[in-house]
């Protein structure tokens, strides 16, 4: 990360090793859900609703560190590759071990295909201090079988937090918007600055950064306003934007990536 000029409250060795942690720890949180990359190709009409059996088989399977089971569940098709998520669950593990998933079935979508609500929990500790990891996702699939077959994801959101403070985040941006649009997005303390001070920047994650886990630069510099407020153009071709922003304040730091997907019409 580029860590720019920070307040003098916040060039403690402390904040360096928090900075330090952060930019280890953030790839990982990115890499915590069940989906890879979405997929730019349509999908065909999906025949067979996500069953409630396979929904709760996967989760189990995920929650029981359970390879083979979970290999047992999964099938190689469009947007899902069950050899490479393997790989990702056990690094997330290694750093993540209490990490939990809980996963629900959503509402079908107008092509026919369900949707799949996944969430993620864990905790790290280093050098005394406690990392709390909390993601998200949204996931339009199909199941062949017994099998869940593809995959695309609709949105995701993962928030990483360090420091004596839970401090409440609010995240503010659209879930999806059309091509070239101009849209805002903001992530913002709940609580008032008071006397405190507040650094934090923000930075676009490429699709390479998140499938290889790299962590993103992120320049930091002095915020007034209580948070990070952006207003971003999105691309003229379908697909979809990620964004990872870093505040830090004297008693914690959030880290927080979110996903925008770009359509060509709603």
């Amino acid at each position: 990360m580029n860590f720019g000029q920070a307040p003098p409250n916040l060039k403690g060795a402390n904040q360096v090793f928090v900075f330090v942690s952060l930019r280890r720890l953030f790839p990982h949180a990115l890499g915590a859900l069940i989906a890879l990359l979405p997929v730019a190709a349509a999908l065909p009409r999906a025949e067979a609703r996500l069953s409630d059996d396979l929904v709760r088989a996967l989760e189990n399977a995920l929650n029981s560190n359970n390879s083979a089971g979970l290999s047992g569940l999964l099938e190689k098709g469009p947007g899902l590759n069950p050899t490479g998520l393997e790989s990702r669950l056990q690094l997330l593990r290694q750093t993540f071990s209490d990490a939990r998933w809980q996963l629900n079935s959503g509402p079908d979508l107008k092509d026919g295909r369900s949707t799949l609500l996944v969430k993620v929990t864990g905790n790290h500790q280093e050098a005394g201090r406690t990392f709390r990891l909390e993601a998200s996702q949204k996931l339009a699939v199909q199941q062949n079988g017994n099998r869940l077959s593809s995959q695309e994801i609709l949105g995701e959101e993962s928030i990483l937090r360090s420091g004596k403070a839970n401090l409440a985040v609010s995240v503010i941006a659209p879930e999806e918007v059309l091509t070239g649009q101009r849209y805002d997005f903001d992530v913002v303390l709940d609580q008032p600055l008071k006397d405190s001070v507040l650094a934090g920047g923000i930075s676009e994650l490429s699709r390479e950064a998140i499938a290889s886990l790299r962590s993103p630069d992120i320049s930091l510099g002095a915020l007034n306003g209580g948070g990070i407020f952006k207003t971003i153009q999105a691309p003229y071709k379908p697909g979809s934007q990620s964004w990872a922003v870093l505040l830090m304040h004297p008693e914690g730091t959030v880290s927080v990536s979110r996903m925008v997907r770009v359509v060509a019409r709603r």
